[in-house]
């Protein structure tokens, strides 16, 4: 374990990530100032975004030098920047896990892809968090929410 994790490993871990960090920083600071002249309409953003770090990531051992801490900042950069773009790519093909769909509409939501038998009855149950409205029924006349399902009866 000695010689997986040592002070080279720690400092690359932090160069790469501090690269990361300030890639995400650039791409969001850089377009909000461009985006006006360059992307009105907000269609090619996570598109800009990602390519600026990229590029800043690909140019920078040759414009700061070639150090260790260079590198892993660029590396970092260039992992943010590619990070954004594939990341957009694969949410625009509809590839389910990517972006909030996993957390915000399978897990918490209302979505989790057994709840028919046909598509247009997706959607009408709960994984995690709270049903949607309408699709299921509380006994109003008791106060007690616990779902109609869970054998609740009115007295």
């Amino acid at each position: 374990m000695k010689n997986v994790f040592n002070k080279d490993t720690a400092l690359e871990i932090v160069y790469v990530g501090a690269g990361a960090v300030a890639g995400k920083i650039a791409g969001d600071k850089i377009y909000d100032q461009l985006k006006d002249k360059v992307d009105a309409t907000g269609k090619f953003e996570p598109y800009i975004k990602g390519a600026i770090p990229l590029l800043v990531g690909l140019f920078l051992p040759s414009l700061a030098g070639s150090s260790k801490a260079v590198r892993g900042i660029a590396n970092g950069m260039i992992a943010s920047g590619a990070s954004t773009v594939v990341g957009s790519l694969l949410k625009t093909a509809g590839v389910p896990g990517v972006g909030n769909v996993m957390m915000g509409n399978v897990m918490m939501g209302n979505y989790h892809g057994y709840a028919g038998t046909d598509s247009s009855d997706l959607g009408n149950d709960t994984f995690m968090g709270a049903p949607a409205q309408g699709s299921d029924d509380y006994s109003a006349t008791s106060y007690d929410f616990t779902s109609a399902d869970a054998g609740e009866m009115d007295y």
